[in-house]
């Protein structure tokens, strides 16, 4: 799905699943890419630096937020892709602070992205991806407090859908499984390349999908929680009328 004359914000752009976002919206001709990272000097050489503009933004740091919504305020899709992982048991020896650092990042972090650009996201023909996990559905036994950092930021992901419901902007959440990145690197499964999982994403989001599976392993977690569960991500709305209707007996 072409992009042309789109302006794109991605966070988390310097590595893994947001560089290969920057470069999947440059090649489906993008106008403008804001890459938004911690340290913009960190960002890698891009294949048409031109279109890129690199730009300093903390998902934990509020100033950083608000300066990145004033410099990029003509942006109409932004994507919500910084994420931190958090391994260990609950009853283990991790600190709170960990857990709470995931919920910061994973959490407040989408939150605070899509309230500072609230301004660009209430007009028409705008949009968000919000990069999620699998593991937002199906719990990580080797991560749990990240499994519930996901889970908390889809329901985040559904309430901003149902705000922005009026506005013509289109919300999707996508769920990849495993990817040869970093953050998966420990892991001896089958993984989806960053690329399969932007390009997946970025035709969700293009053609109106709420929510996008973008691997196999994605898939077989879909197809495990069953239809009524997908129908409640894609239109809560829709099942939470019919629970009302079940309870009332009408």
């Amino acid at each position: 799905m072409d992009l042309a004359g789109r302006k794109i914000l991605i966070t988390g752009a310097n590595r893994g699943l947001g560089a290969a976002f920057v470069e999947a919206a440059l090649g489906r001709r993008a106008d403008t890419i804001y890459a938004a990272a911690r340290n913009p000097t960190s960002l890698p050489e891009f294949s048409d630096p031109a279109r890129v503009i690199p730009v300093r933004l903390d998902v934990t740091d509020q100033e950083t937020m608000v300066a990145a919504a004033n410099e990029a305020s003509d942006v109409d899709l932004l994507i919500s892709n910084a994420g931190l992982p958090c391994y260990g048991p609950i009853f283990g020896d991790q600190d709170e602070t960990t857990f709470r650092a995931a919920l910061e990042v994973n959490v407040f972090g989408p939150l605070r992205l899509v309230r500072a650009f609230s301004g660009a996201l209430i007009r028409p023909d705008t949009g968000v991806i919000l990069v999620l996990s699998a593991a937002a559905v199906a719990l990580s036994r080797s991560a749990p407090m990240y499994s519930a950092s996901k889970a908390a930021c889809l329901m985040l992901a559904l309430a901003v859908r149902e705000e922005l419901r009026g506005n013509g902007t289109t919300v999707t959440t996508v769920l990849p499984g495993f990817m040869s990145t970093d953050m998966a690197a420990n892991f001896d499964l089958p993984k989806a390349s960053p690329m399969q999982v932007a390009e997946q994403s970025l035709d969700g989001w293009a053609t109106g999908q709420n929510t996008v599976w973008p691997d196999r392993f994605a898939e077989v977690v879909r197809d495990a929680v069953g239809e009524k569960y997908q129908r409640m991500l894609d239109e809560p709305r829709a099942t939470r009328e019919e629970m009302q209707a079940a309870f009332l007996g009408t």
